[in-house]
């Protein structure tokens, strides 16, 4: 048993002091590393790391929690008697007893995969991709006034126990890189690309910086100099998987986190439209060939886990099959109120001062066998509409209904094949109208990381997720200029 094992068994022994029903501790540590390069200037480039504990008690019935960033033998009498302290006080104002799903108690050790360790490549490696990328992307005209190329690395690792046997220890490594250009000419444009995985530094070779600066910049100068305003009006709205993404995040992540549903989280833009009652009921989400899947067992996908932070080993499931609605992501706690028998495994936490809340982790839209192969099919059977590509901006209300968002860059379809550039795009549409106009998935399928970026809770907790699947095509999307 390592240091961090016996610190958690003395901590688990000190709650038993005080009778509680239920303990589980944490230990939280994370190492970063950041460089961002602006305008041929290194901006910023540093490494930090960050360590702490937790314990979570079950006493009269309420959660009692506490945290210290000091991981110490001494510091575990203080930190548990915080976390009683404030599960008592909590009982005091209880709506209903805390009951958790029973699980099975795991012992196990689990790192994520990687070929190079991104910790261990020298900086001047990492700057002079990034150098190299930046003078791709000004090279391509002086329109390009700012040229943004970034690395990052993290890496998490979480050692677990619970009073009910399980002991734990998971380490995630991965990067991220991204490239941005912002063009002007009668107007500003931003143009970007990026793409975080479960993996070392041999990630950050695939993305190929000169290659996405290139396009990048092109297409910057694309929108400033060729691009017209998004026509208004309904039309045949297609969207690649980068940006279906974000659509899926915002109208199929987040609503169907069942802390939501129940009322328990109403941060950052509300709760849920799918309410517990439409569980069961052969909801109609979307479109017979619309399947969303919540599969945290991807290979490098950066949303990936072995056990969520509860201890609960993860599991795929349907969140929509075939249309319906099927399935909400829970926790221990939210499983049970629900009624079922055990937690898909979604308790994730940010850091070693926050508290596991349900989280999305890797969320697709299955292709459909059926489907065009690919892109240039898809486009080549829609014969007028429009298909839009990265997001730019987003709005959804309060309970992740009625959506606005809005991409980098757009392409007019006319007779099956892309003609005009488009700029300000923007579509708006009610939820289960979207999807339920959803009419073409391809059979090609692609998936987007996107970094510690999803905010949820107070205090807020950035996670790690990865969406996308295969290009879909919707009918009767209202789009405009914005």
């Amino acid at each position: 048993m390592d240091q961090q094992q016996v610190l958690l068994e003395k901590c688990l022994a000190e709650t038993e002091k005080y009778g509680v029903r239920f303990a589980d501790a944490r230990i939280f540590s994370t190492l970063r590393e950041s460089i961002e390069m602006r305008n041929g200037q290194v901006e910023s480039a540093g490494t930090s790391r960050e360590r702490g504990m937790n314990v979570r008690v079950i006493i009269n019935d309420a959660w009692g929690y506490a945290t210290s960033s000091r991981v110490t033998k001494t510091e575990i009498g203080i930190m548990v008697k915080q976390a009683i302290d404030i599960g008592k006080a909590s009982s005091l104002k209880l709506r209903r007893p805390v009951v958790l799903t029973e699980e099975p108690i795991i012992k196990d050790t689990y790192r994520t995969p990687f070929k190079i360790d991104p910790f261990e490549v020298d900086i001047e490696e990492k700057i002079e991709l990034l150098k190299m990328s930046d003078s791709t992307l000004r090279e391509a005209g002086d329109q390009i006034r700012v040229a943004e190329s970034e690395f990052a690395a993290h890496r998490v690792e979480l050692t677990f126990a619970s009073s009910e046997g399980s002991m734990i220890n998971q380490t995630q490594t991965y990067v991220g890189a991204r490239v941005a250009a912002t063009a002007v000419g009668a107007d500003v444009h931003i143009r970007s690309s990026r793409d975080y995985k479960m993996k070392g530094f041999e990630h950050v070779k695939e993305f190929d910086y000169e290659k996405e600066a290139r396009n990048t910049a092109k297409e910057a100068l694309i929108l400033v100099n060729e691009a017209i305003n998004c026509p208004n009006g309904k039309t045949a709205f297609i969207l690649e998987p980068d940006q279906l993404g974000l659509t899926i995040h915002e109208s199929t992540g987040h609503p169907t986190e069942l802390d939501r549903a129940l009322g328990f989280e109403a941060d950052f833009a509300g709760t849920s439209f799918l309410t517990t009652d439409k569980l069961g009921t052969n909801y109609q989400y979307g479109s017979d060939i619309v399947n969303l899947v919540f599969d945290p067992t991807i290979p490098f996908a950066l949303g990936s886990y072995k056990y969520d932070d509860e201890g609960v080993e993860t599991k795929k499931f349907p969140i929509v099959e075939n249309g319906i609605f099927k399935n909400y992501m829970t926790d221990r706690e939210t499983a049970h109120e629900l009624g079922y028998k055990h937690s898909f495994g979604n308790a994730r936490i940010s850091n070693y001062n926050r508290i596991p809340i349900v989280r999305m982790g890797n969320l697709h839209l299955l292709p459909d066998p059926k489907g065009p192969k690919d892109i240039d099919e898809l486009v080549a059977e829609t014969k007028n509409g429009i298909f839009g590509l990265t997001w730019k901006s987003h709005s959804i209300d309060d309970k992740r209904t009625n959506f606005q968002f809005s991409t980098q860059i757009g392409w007019l379809i006319e007779n099956g094949e892309k003609t005009k550039p488009l700029k300000n795009l923007v579509y708006n549409a009610a939820t289960p109208e979207f999807w339920g106009n959803c009419d073409m998935i391809t059979q090609e399928t692609k998936s987007f990381g996107f970094g510690p970026s999803c905010g949820k809770g107070v205090p807020i907790q950035g996670m790690w997720i990865e969406h996308g699947g295969g290009w879909a095509r919707f009918q009767n999307v209202n789009v405009f200029a914005g």
